[in-house]
């Protein structure tokens, strides 16, 4: 009972609740390159799927056409759409089940638009002719003298279970006429753009090409530092095949059912699952007491390893993505573990020794205190209690569906070395003088994972020690008074 009481209930309660949550996405997990790719999926699989319901030929029992529902009425809800006649009448025409649009719109816009997106865009000058099959519309590429070129599909205004780092990803693709990826185009998503750039120049729309219609697993490396993007706009490519389903048989000479795709990390994810891990044990261990000179080499470590070499952030957004549907990888989800553990045993591990934004902007002030504002109007207690508000603001915004507030972080901003965004100017703004006149403004004010973990480290605290965590800031040198 008294090493319970030293150790803590509400930590040994705290870690035990963490294992069973663990265990539960690890029995929920899909096998993934990168390990089990961690999720819970909010929307039921069978229900999105997008289907077109049209009239269907005498002769060869293909729909040949969709249009409006006459006098419906559309129930919105948790992804699902409830089409009804708002009186008992006969239908007319038809239209397309499920998707961001309005079921309203007319048939011959959706198809115009569709042919006017895929014609815009195509890497060979080919025209575009939509087609209605029984699942998703159809774009017949085709030259100047009217020869088949291959296939156009894009799922924008379509229903999506993939979600990238900040929300679903509209693609569009374009396959040549033996069914090989000619080109896979982002068309719009709320990612952060460092992480969109990042993937176009790793080359990973190059890498893209190799992938072909066929039966069987294909690969595509993801890229590191923007690896949910990558491996969502994988998953969203092996989505928009499936929801075509046999509709491209008719073009191809070879089926595509059984095509599966995915975006593995490359072998160095366990190099940098293996950095994380020494990173933190040498944090905890006890056997060398670290000194500030040692803390501060291990938060220049960090800046150039986590930040400026892999651009590995973690953020509240990544305790949340299990629950929004967003795959994260076994390197995350160990990531995740860690970062709890230093918030359940350590008050705040990570913000305090290991963050390479903190570290940024802790080294900036201490190398420059002579720009320090004397008279900040805000306390540590005031700035603590508008970081948390924050941070509630933002986790009920994402979680009801505010998807462009999930790029609220400069983490991947800053260490993306963007030159040419705006964002990047703000970051490096913050870290370089914001900091410098009001030391750690970002993380004592502004963050919302640090707002997270403190209230974490603060609610399993053991009573005897139960006083607000805060981010250590500099300290200015202590002046020694002379008496006569």
């Amino acid at each position: 009972m008294v090493e319970l009481e030293r150790l803590g209930r509400r930590r040994i309660v705290a870690t035990l609740l963490l294992a069973a949550i663990v265990a539960v996405l690890w029995a929920r997990s899909e096998p993934l390159g990168t390990g089990p790719g961690f999720r819970i999926d909010p929307i039921d699989p069978a229900h999105s799927v997008p289907r077109l319901i049209g009239q269907a030929s005498e002769v060869s029992g293909v729909t040949t056409g969709f249009g409006v529902m006459a006098d419906s009425v559309s129930t919105e809800g948790h992804g699902y759409a409830l089409l009804g006649a708002a009186e008992p009448q006969e239908l007319s025409s038809f239209g397309l089940v499920g998707g961001d649009d309005t079921v309203q719109r007319r048939p011959d816009e959706v198809l115009a638009e569709l042919a006017a997106r895929a014609e815009a865009g195509d890497p060979d000058g080919c025209g575009a002719m939509a087609q209605a099959t029984e699942t998703l519309p159809i774009v017949e590429r085709r030259d100047r003298a009217g020869r088949f070129c291959g296939l156009y599909l894009d799922n924008l205004g379509h229903d999506s279970r993939v979600r990238g780092f900040a929300g679903p990803l509209r693609i569009g693709v374009y396959f040549d006429a033996d069914g090989q990826v000619r080109q896979l185009v982002h068309l719009e998503s709320r990612e952060t753009p460092s992480y969109l750039r990042r993937v176009a120049t790793a080359g990973f729309y190059e890498r893209a090409r190799a992938v072909e219609l066929a039966p069987e697993l294909q690969r595509i490396d993801a890229v590191s530092g923007a690896t949910l993007t990558s491996q969502a706009l994988a998953r969203a490519l092996d989505e928009l095949v499936a929801s075509a389903g046999p509709a491209l048989d008719a073009y191809l000479e070879r089926s595509a059912q059984g095509f599966a795709l995915e975006a593995p990390l490359s072998e160095r994810w366990k190099w940098q699952l293996a950095l994380i891990v020494a990173l933190f044990a040498l944090v905890w261990q006890r056997r060398w007491r670290l000194d500030r000179f040692g803390l501060t080499l291990l938060g220049v470590g960090s800046l150039l390893t986590l930040g400026f070499l892999f651009n590995l952030s973690f953020t509240y957004l990544n305790l949340l993505h299990p629950l929004l549907g967003v795959s994260v990888s076994a390197l995350v989800a160990c990531y995740g573990v860690l970062v709890l553990l230093g918030a359940i045993w350590d008050d705040n591990t990570y913000c305090r020794h290991l963050c390479p934004f903190g570290q940024a902007q802790r080294l900036v002030a201490r190398l420059d205190r002579g720009s320090r504002w004397r008279h900040w109007p805000l306390g540590n207690r005031l700035m603590s209690r508008l970081r948390l508000v924050l941070a509630l603001v933002l986790i009920g915004g994402v979680a009801y569906g505010v998807e462009r507030w999930s790029g609220f972080e400069l983490f991947p901003e800053l260490f993306g070395l963007d030159i040419g965004s705006i964002w990047f100017l703000v970051a490096l703004f913050l870290v370089l003088r914001l900091s410098a006149w009001v030391p750690m403004v970002w993380c004592r004010l502004l963050c919302p994972t640090g707002a997270v973990l403190d209230l974490v480290a603060r609610a399993v605290r053991p009573a005897s020690r139960r006083t607000s965590v805060r981010v250590a800031e500099p300290q200015p040198p202590l002046r020694t008074l002379k008496t006569s």
